[in-house]
């Protein structure tokens, strides 16, 4: 093995000693040089050029010509992944190199194109070694092979990574000299303290650090905020370099957009990634008003935007569980009357004291799933779905059936007493609800508009409810397509997933002696003489509402799994129209959940991770 202390060795250009230092450290680690003599490695250092890469910058990109190898000495690299369909075109992080770890090098010894691209993630000191210097190295000393292909066979037996890197490092950007941020810092680092064992803030005090000074800070911490200044001084640039994730933080009682006084991101030539970027609105002692969140978010710069109260300690809890990747999101599937079990699950999850940070849904799940987004109580929840749906059939408006069975208006009009003039965007919680697109054949996910209006396009069965238009688009019920979207809340990858589904199965039976079709005189007689006894064959609207969740039910399999916790109430006594048993699908919710819980407690540690 090498000696501790670098040799003295003539280098290609003068390198700070700091540098040489970290350059002979990195040497020591890394598996292409770790077994060579001091004399071997002093020859292999004179062949180095030392690459000082910024935060961002790529280092090579995919099918580039295979040149070099390259030693990190400190900073990060990132291993990007391009894979077709990925949302925004955005690559995929496989991979993060640190210092005394090597790069590029199984494209050199499979003499091939680079088959991946890589940039840095922080401000790294990378050292170059040249593809002729590389083969020299090899053929003198074949002794560094098998250490070196040993470290290929560990990194492709670890394989692709199966949830994204969650964000440790967070830059505070201000939107204006009025955001108290400094306030702001404190709350968030306190609530990011609830989650980690130690957060570091580090201020404009720290910008004449050492890279490698960051590297420990980030080491030692489970998470570090960058406190930038609002402006973009040396300070902010170097923020916004170090940073996984930039987040703005601005006042909600300003109605100008949001702009900051410089670009949020520098642009840097052949950029290979963009860092996430999160809005904070602040209210001071109050929710938002509807309509006053879409001026705001400039057009969507950001991922998610995050209405924080600052008198409220849960407000800042909610958000790093967000930001950090350690949210609690809940899917509610349609099921007409058996919807009403989601109620009795929101009861049960904050009774247990399992927080809920984001939700989504389809149909009549998608409703209360709002009603949760926009923080209604428990008591709200039961008694505003009782007086709607209970006291007063929403079903009742019979119309010409050119369309449908019904005229919708009675559901427009509960909507709008419900959700006023809110958009999505002004929920507290993060939101979507689902439609099935007949213009398209898609099922299109809904995070920003008129909140009533989407909920009546989520909720349009059809044949039973007019079908919605927008933009010339024609759309009807999610269940169409896609009644448990728990994917879509897996996609967003911000945490764990609960899902709460109706089995809509069952609901639809034949008497054993009915065989043909029955006419219209036959149902008139029937419900004329014997109108006590239930009808041999369903009705109408049984038959649509069964026919438009059947797609849905087939792949019922793939989105249960999908789920991190699986609720299925047991709900086969209740009529997916039977809105009188309203109590009685509550309760089935509750009972499923609690009995849920219970045994994600008996799981693994990984495995309960929201669980109290």
């Amino acid at each position: 093995m090498p000696d501790e202390t670098p040799p003295v060795a003539d280098a290609v250009a003068p390198v700070a000693d700091h540098a040489r230092l970290r350059l002979w450290r990195a040497l020591q680690k890394a598996p292409l040089f770790a077994e060579l003599d001091a004399a071997s490695m002093s020859a292999i250092e004179r062949e180095l050029t030392l690459l000082e890469l910024p935060g961002g910058a790529p280092l090579f990109h995919h099918g580039d010509p295979a040149d070099a190898v390259y030693v990190v000495a400190s900073g990060c690299l990132g291993v990007f992944r391009h894979d077709e369909g990925a949302p925004n075109d955005e690559p995929g992080l496989i991979a993060e190199i640190t210092p005394g770890n090597i790069v590029g090098e199984m494209s050199l010894l499979s003499h091939t194109r680079r088959t991946r691209s890589v940039a840095a993630l922080r401000d790294s000191e990378v050292w170059r070694l040249a593809s002729s210097s590389f083969d020299a190295l090899t053929g003198h000393h074949p002794e560094v092979l098998p250490a070196l292909m040993r470290n290929v066979a560990v990194r492709n037996a670890m394989g692709p990574v199966k949830r994204r890197r969650q964000p440790r490092t967070f830059a505070l950007l201000p939107a204006g000299r009025d955001v108290p941020s400094a306030r702001f810092a404190v709350m968030l680092s306190a609530a990011l303290g609830r989650i980690g064992d130690q957060v570091q803030m580090l201020g404009a005090e720290s910008q004449n650090e050492e890279p490698d000074w960051f590297a420990r800070c980030e080491m030692d911490c489970s998470f570090v905020l960058y406190r930038a200044d609002a402006t973009l001084t040396p300070w902010t640039e170097l923020c916004l370099r170090q940073a996984d994730c930039l987040v703005v933080v601005r006042s909600a009682d300003n109605d100008q957009p949001t702009r900051l006084p410089f670009e949020i991101e520098a642009s840097q030539p052949g950029a290979i990634f963009h860092r996430r970027r999160e809005l904070v609105l602040l209210h001071e002692g109050r929710d938002p008003a509807a309509g006053m969140t879409a001026p705001l978010l400039a057009g969507g710069m950001y991922g998610q935007h995050h209405h924080v109260r600052l008198d409220l300690q849960s407000d800042f809890d909610r958000l790093a569980r967000l930001i950090t990747g350690h949210a609690v999101g809940i899917v509610m599937a349609g099921g007409g009357a058996r919807s009403f079990s989601h109620i009795g699950a929101v009861r049960a999850l904050r009774a247990s004291g399992v927080p809920i940070d984001q939700a989504g849904g389809t149909s009549m799940g998608a409703i209360v799933a709002a009603a949760v987004a926009a923080r209604w109580t428990d008591e709200e929840l039961i008694a505003r779905f009782r007086r709607s749906f209970v006291d007063a059939n929403p079903l009742r408006d019979y119309t010409l059936p050119l369309v449908s069975l019904f005229g919708g208006r009675h559901v427009t009009r509960l909507l709008k007493s419900a959700f006023g003039d809110k958009d999505i965007e002004d929920l507290i919680l993060p939101y979507y609800c689902v439609t099935a697109n007949l213009t398209t054949s898609n099922a299109d996910v809904h995070t920003n508009g008129r909140l009533w209006r989407w909920l009546r396009a989520s909720v349009s069965i059809p044949g039973v409810l007019p079908p919605f238009n927008d933009a010339g688009q024609v759309h009807v019920d999610g269940g169409v397509i896609d009644n448990f979207p728990v994917r879509t809340m897996r996609r967003a990858g911000r945490g764990i997933t609960i899902g709460v589904d109706v089995d809509t199965g069952g609901a639809l039976s034949a008497g054993a002696g009915v065989e043909d079709s029955w006419s219209a005189w036959e149902f008139f007689r029937r419900l004329l003489w014997r109108r006590k006894e239930t009808l041999p064959i369903p009705s109408i609207v049984r038959i649509l509402l069964r026919s438009a969740l059947v797609a849905s039910t087939a792949r019922a399999a793939r989105d249960r799994a999908a789920a991190d916790l699986l609720i299925v109430p047991a709900m086969e006594t209740i009529d997916l129209l039977d809105w009188t048993s309203f109590d009685a699908a509550i309760e089935a919710g509750y009972s499923a959940t609690m009995e849920a819980l219970d045994k994600a407690r008996t799981l693994p540690t990984g495995a309960r991770i929201f669980i109290a």
